[in-house]
C-alpha cells in the first residue's frame, strides 16, 4: 500500500503541519510553530 504525503499548499514542499486557522496544510519552512500557523495567517492573507 503506498503511503499518502501531503503537500505544503505554498510551496509544495513535503508538509508536516496543519494551520489551526486556515486549516491547510504546510511545511516547516511556511509554519510558525509557536503560534500554530500558516506565514499566510501570520501575516493576515488568509483567515479561514
Amino acid at each position: 500500500m503506498a503511503e499518502i504525503m501531503t503537500l505544503c499548499y505554498i510551496c509544495g514542499k513535503p508538509a508536516k503541519h496543519v494551520c489551526k486557522l486556515c486549516g491547510k496544510h504546510v511545511c516547516d519552512r511556511h509554519f510558525d510553530a509557536k503560534l500554530g500557523i500558516c506565514t499566510s495567517c501570520k501575516k493576515g492573507r488568509k483567515l479561514g
